[in-house]
């Protein structure tokens, strides 16, 4: 998650430099700048949450680490078979 950020600006400058060069007259060569511009907000979008997602991350350790002390283990239902004991109900005794 750390790298993801660096990995989205990298390709936001390179697809946009791409896209402003002029080297050759191909298809791709005009798909840069958008590819960049998509990439570049995606960067962004991770800036943003960047704070939101470590205090997310710290609320859950808290909570997960309080857990044990709230719920002292699985609740298990008593075995049984449900079809003898309904077929024992319907038997006359």
């Amino acid at each position: 998650m750390k790298y993801l950020p660096k990995i989205f600006l990298t390709v936001a400058i390179v697809a946009f430099v791409i896209g402003s060069s002029e080297l050759a007259e191909n298809m791709f060569f005009y798909m840069g700048r958008p590819v960049g511009a998509i990439f570049f907000v995606l960067f962004m979008i991770f800036q943003f949450l960047d704070k939101e997602t470590a205090l997310y991350d710290e609320q859950q350790k808290v909570v997960n680490a309080s857990a044990p002390l709230a719920y002292p283990g699985p609740v298990t239902a008593p075995t049984r078979n449900r079809r003898n004991h309904q077929m024992r109900a319907a038997v006359p005794a």
